[in-house]
């Protein structure tokens, strides 16, 4: 199963990232993305960088934002807000839908948000229908095989990533392995293996890297 990596460019299509980027001028980070129960509502942690004397303004603005149903504020510094929301989001929603996972979401570029994403092949094209569906513009910039990176193949992290956010490793389980399984294509012994030699590596990393402090 090859896991490939898309770079896509669109507008945000969530008014409060329209109005963040644009009315504010501030830069955009969103580092993670997770499914809400809500309709169309995910759950994003988000860095906004602005400048100083518009920072209060803007705070202000996503407490009352129209998107926005829940709002915790992590961090904030010099020109800094760092946060996690519930909220709704068109292109976020159809990321998730997709079973594709966000990597993350910035505006560097300029007023569009570049969208880089996780998937196999079939959950890109998903993701593809699930845009044009909505009438989403976007154009695509890249499509790579995915790389390893924090010490993961993109295999690894994807399958990990796959149980967590569909609760498999809550108490009670959101997710049993096999339907887990049967969602991800592949069978319920190689996913049990997958995720238990995963779990090995990030714990023995951890506690190697604990020792050398």
């Amino acid at each position: 199963m090859q896991l490939l990596e898309a770079s896509i460019m669109a507008r945000g299509q969530q008014r409060w990232i329209e109005e963040a980027t644009e009315g504010y001028g501030a830069k955009l980070r969103i580092i993670r993305s997770k499914r809400s129960h809500g309709r169309d509502e995910v759950l994003q942690v988000f860095e906004l960088v602005v400048d100083e004397g518009r920072k209060e303004g803007l705070l202000e603005y996503l407490k009352r934002a129209p998107d926005v149903s829940e709002l915790s504020m992590i961090h904030t510094s010099q020109g800094r807000l760092y946060g996690l929301m519930r909220a709704r989001g068109a292109i976020m929603r159809c990321i998730a839908d997709s079973d594709c996972f966000l990597i993350r979401a910035s505006n560097e570029a300029g007023r569009e948000i570049e969208w880089r994403v996780l998937g196999t092949r079939r959950s890109l094209k998903g993701l593809m229908r699930r845009l044009a569906g909505r009438r989403i513009e976007y154009r695509v910039v890249s499509i790579a095989e995915a790389k390893q990176r924090k010490g993961l193949t993109a295999r690894q992290e994807w399958l990990l990533r796959s149980a967590y956010e569909r609760g498999y490793f809550d108490s009670p389980k959101g997710v049993r392995l096999r339907a887990l399984a049967e969602e991800l294509g592949i069978s319920a012994p190689t996913l049990h293996e997958s995720l238990r030699r995963t779990q090995k590596k990030l714990l023995r990393e951890h506690f190697e890297n604990s020792g050398q402090r």
